[in-house]
């Protein structure tokens, strides 16, 4: 089979099931870590490549024009919010998304939602905007 034909089923099939998590739940240093690690991993297989011909990650994405997972999952995840905010408002995922839990929390740092992820990924942009 085409290497081509392999980065086809790559971005229909693979990459949306590996996404799953990252549009899901909030985003870790960890989760994109292992994200990043596992198409590399494809990738690098599809295009016959390992590690010790030293070619550059940049380099394999552009070759199979595919872009990071990470960025594609934040844009899905993105698509999604404007989705859910296009909803009605007493429709169940606006109410979950726009709801404020109650009640009294754990101490210690809160934890990190789904929401703050989305938004500290626009943050980021933002930062990245200004430094250069």
């Amino acid at each position: 089979m085409r290497w081509d034909s392999k980065v086809k089923i790559y971005k229909t099939c693979i990459r949306p099931i590996m996404t799953y998590g990252i549009e899901t739940r909030e985003e870790t240093n960890k989760t994109k870590s292992m994200l990043r690690v596992a198409e590399m991993k494809t990738l690098r297989t599809i295009m016959g490549k390992t590690r010790r011909d030293r070619i550059k990650n940049t380099d394999i994405r552009e070759q199979c024009e595919v872009q990071d997972i990470v960025r594609w999952g934040r844009q899905r995840k993105r698509g999604w919010y404007a989705h859910v905010r296009r909803m009605d408002e007493r429709g169940l995922p606006r109410i979950a998304l726009e709801g404020k839990p109650t009640g009294k929390r754990e101490p210690g740092r809160p934890p990190k939602r789904w929401k703050d992820s989305w938004q500290s990924t626009s943050q980021e942009l933002l930062q990245r905007t200004h430094q250069n």
